[in-house]
């Protein structure tokens, strides 16, 4: 995933083998080499950026020079971030060295996309995959930075910009930052949701509670009035994905929650409306017109409850007003089965965002039986 400290490690690793002062591997950070490699000025740690030079020319420009010894340190390293943007012949020009590499050169790449890198490539490099940071690290970090700072922040505010980051340390204090700049040193949720566009859960429920009770036109007027204050299209669509997801969970694990404008529905009707959902996320990434689209998914959601496909379920829902349901005997076997379909459609609308690729969906039908089984 991107903004997990790949190339920041691949620095790392460079002041690791290089550094004079080393102990078990840990570089002393002290040293000349440490502090030119950490500024950038270090002539034998070079970073290129594959996005931008990704042709024959360049990548034989590297093969050329790469026969010289280091100036100042013990290895030469190379680091090619976005290393799958190379074209082919650039790849082959890089495969040639990458056979046959001089004792003094090592050659990192990064990517976000390991899969479009071609097989002879990976054959002769050590994978190291990286996973997408947690929740909690990241609530963490944030507050360490905000307090080592001295800046005021809200709870709220940090637990929403790390889950906006979706996993990457960079965006995450990208956007704390840009939020610290845009509310005048002081960090609020609101602040955050204006950087990043988004709607905050209060307003979803307002607008899905419209379209719950057929108030299709006062679900409009929530929209347009979204889109005048400037919110974007995909990020709402996103934010809607996000909101069904969270009812789910909820009801999954029978939490209490104020957004309860879903809860009265039953699981079946959630998924279909996460295919709703998604099925125009799909469709806005190629249209002009992106606000018909979210009207007609408004349309489509208020039809759907009212054809009886989205019928309320009949035992008592957990929201701020009403107890706790109790647990069956097979609560924990159905709560389980739903947690893996639900984790199955975060791993699709993860997939889609990454790739841009619209999927083939599966007819209504299929869809039936397959839950069935």
């Amino acid at each position: 995933p991107r903004g997990t400290g790949k190339t920041s490690i691949a620095k790392v690793f460079a002041k690791a083998i290089n550094c004079p002062n080393s102990v078990d591997g840990e570089p002393c950070n002290e040293c000349d080499i440490c502090k030119s490699i950490t500024q950038g000025s270090n002539s034998d740690v070079i970073e290129i950026d594959a996005a931008s030079n990704n042709g024959v020319d360049e990548i034989r420009n590297i093969r050329d020079k790469v026969k010289y010894a280091p100036s100042q340190s013990k290895y030469k390293v190379y680091i090619i971030d976005e290393v799958h943007m190379l074209t082919t012949g650039a790849f082959n020009a890089l495969l040639k060295t990458l056979e046959e590499p001089p004792a003094h050169a090592i050659f990192i790449l990064a990517t976000t996309e390991p899969h479009k890198i071609p097989p002879t490539i990976i054959s002769r490099a050590q994978r190291f995959d990286f996973k997408a940071i947690s929740l909690d690290q990241i609530i963490d970090r944030l507050r360490y930075v905000a307090e080592s700072q001295h800046i005021e922040f809200d709870e709220e505010a940090i637990a929403f910009i790390a889950k906006a980051s979706e996993g990457g340390m960079r965006d995450a204090l990208s956007i704390m930052d840009q939020a610290i700049a845009f509310g005048d040193e002081h960090l609020t949720l609101q602040d955050a949701l204006n950087v990043t566009g988004s709607v905050d859960e209060a307003s979803l429920n307002a607008l899905l509670n419209d379209v719950a009770n057929g108030e299709v036109k006062a679900a409009f007027a929530r929209y347009h009035q979204f889109i005048e204050d400037g919110k974007e299209v995909n990020r709402l669509i996103n934010d809607l994905i996000y909101f069904v997801r969270d009812t789910i969970m909820n009801k999954t694990a029978q939490n209490q929650t104020e957004y309860d404008a879903l809860m009265g529905f039953d699981f079946d009707t959630l998924y279909k409306m996460i295919d709703l959902i998604n099925d125009t996320l799909v469709s806005v990434r190629f249209s002009v017109n992106q606000n018909v689209h979210f009207e007609v998914l408004l349309v489509k959601l208020a039809e759907l409850i009212k054809a009886g496909g989205a019928s309320k379920t009949s035992e008592p829902q957990t929201s701020m007003n009403q107890p706790q349901a109790t647990q069956t005997a097979g609560a924990n076997d159905v709560n389980s089965t739903l947690l893996q379909r639900l984790e199955h459609l975060e791993q699709e609308l993860h997939a889609l965002k990454q790739q841009g690729v619209p999927q083939v969906n599966t007819p209504p039908k299929q869809q039936t039986a397959s839950r069935g089984r």
